[in-house]
């Protein structure tokens, strides 16, 4: 079998990459992609994936009584994910892959946490990215939801909804300054490009 086709990650355009290049353009969608982080991100996504399928054959009850050896082999495959994606940060990824990447860097820093194989500092930075991330998601669902509501209630169903606006945003607000203090405190060398940073709150 040969290696699978690449697919654009904006538009899901199959492309005939040429070989020898790290940038390349879309001749569809015309998004420019950096291809050490796009091959990064797949061969992270690939390693996270056995790593979770092999962890999930181990009970949690089992994983607090030592290393069980298929815990082992989902642990190395973790580690080989968590470098991949770390790689994969360094440039701008697509919002579904960087999505995908907050909640992989996430899980793994979680169980990296619970052996002691990354700072507490970090495994925060990665958690409170994915707070983040629910945050602003919830955000754009209520925002959706607002554009379309009727019915009976539907002043009501307003009020309610943009005071959970309100707060979201205060709570935005919060996490922003909580990130940048991790950022500075961890003293990342070249700091992830994990966040949204096109993201604004709109009435």
């Amino acid at each position: 079998m040969g290696e699978p086709p690449f697919i654009c990650p904006y538009c899901e355009t199959e492309l005939s990459l040429p070989e020898d290049v790290w940038y390349y353009t879309c001749e569809h969608c015309h998004n420019r992609l950096d291809l050490k982080s796009q091959f990064a991100f797949l061969r992270g996504l690939d390693a996270f994936r056995e790593g979770q399928d092999l962890l999930d054959k181990v009970s949690p009850r089992k994983r607090r009584w030592g290393f069980h050896p298929v815990d082992k082999a989902s642990l190395t495959l973790f580690m080989e994910a968590y470098s991949s994606l770390q790689v994969a940060f360094l440039a701008e990824l697509a919002e579904g892959q960087r999505e995908v990447g907050v909640r992989m860097m996430t899980s793994m820093s979680d169980e990296f946490m619970k052996r002691s194989m990354v700072s507490p500092l970090e495994a925060n930075y990665w958690n409170t990215l994915m707070i983040e991330q629910t945050a602003q998601a919830e955000y754009d669902q209520l925002k959706t939801r607002l554009e379309t509501v009727n019915g009976h209630f539907r002043v009501l169903k307003r009020w309610r909804w943009r005071n959970r606006q309100k707060q979201l945003i205060a709570s935005l607000e919060k996490l922003d300054q909580k990130i940048a203090l991790l950022e500075r405190q961890i003293e990342f060398v070249d700091i992830p490009r994990a966040r949204n940073t096109r993201w604004k709150p709109t009435a």
